[in-house]
């Protein structure tokens, strides 16, 4: 299956999950962090290059990544070993996470939380906000231009930094008109899944100076997040390479220590 139609079926269960009013809950006992807006924004732009490190249980096309009994421990890990940010998965069905995974990871560090999933609804906003989470990953192909601008309107409106992720050219100017302030380039073709560097750092080039900008997918090692950083982006968001470790912490501290980020003017490359 193509990544492009993964999305579309994930994004179809989360429509109808969403639309017949089966939407989860927030997880009982669980209170709402005062709104902070920029918090999770201001992680990601305190270091040469920051690392928001995923808890993903497993993945639609890997399966298994890691166990969910042992996430919480996994996100203690991420904090005691340089992250900046952590990134939980709130979808159970496709990814093996949920709402109360990232409501446990919330209160377990102090570091900000990223609530990712596939959000479709401006009322799973509100849940992320009730699980804890500062941040909330906006996915530009899931939704349509009015949806995207209430979707990050109501985060906003919480104190929540809205992520929001692009694929292509024409996806980053969708988010650049609704004002992202946070933007991630998915480095993935769509339809092969393999990893372009050249084209992550064409991309990065459209983003507005004064927009924290987030390299994701396909990191692998030092050398690539120094690529990422001398590409100018503030961030990297990283995942399978630390859950396929067997040290997460070593590995994680491996890829943290790159040189200082060199800023490049836009359409420009180091």
């Amino acid at each position: 299956m193509r990544l492009d139609e993964m999305i579309a079926r994930i994004v179809a269960a989360k429509r109808e999950q969403w639309g017949s009013g089966d939407g989860p809950l927030p997880p009982a006992g669980q209170r709402p962090r005062p709104a902070r807006e920029g918090r999770f924004a201001s992680a990601l732009t305190q270091s040469d290059i920051a690392i928001i490190a995923e808890v993903k249980p497993r993945s639609p096309a890997k399966g298994d990544l890691w166990p969910v009994e042992k996430a919480v421990p996994l996100a203690k890990t991420y904090e005691a070993n340089g992250a900046r940010a952590i990134s939980v998965l709130a979808n159970e069905p496709f990814f093996g996470g949920s709402p109360d995974l990232v409501a446990q990871a919330a209160r377990a560090v102090e570091i900000p939380v990223l609530y990712k999933d596939f959000v479709v609804d401006p009322r799973e906003v509100e849940l992320a906000h009730a699980c804890g989470a500062d941040g909330v990953l906006v996915v530009v192909r899931s939704v349509d231009d009015s949806e995207l601008a209430d979707i990050v309107a109501t985060a906003r409106g919480l104190g929540l930094d809205p992520l929001v992720e692009a694929f292509d050219e024409a996806e980053i100017e969708r988010a650049v008109r609704v004002g992202a302030t946070i933007i991630g380039i998915n480095n993935r073709d769509l339809n092969t899944f393999t990893v372009d560097v050249d084209r992550a750092a064409r991309l990065r080039s459209l983003i507005p100076d004064g927009v924290v900008s987030v390299a994701e997918s396909g990191l692998r090692d030092r050398s690539d997040v120094e690529r990422a950083a001398g590409d100018g982006f503030d961030s990297a968001l990283i995942g399978e390479t630390l859950l396929r470790s067997e040290d997460p912490g070593s590995a994680l501290r491996s890829l943290t220590g790159v040189p200082a980020r060199r800023r490049v003017a836009p359409g420009k490359h180091a």
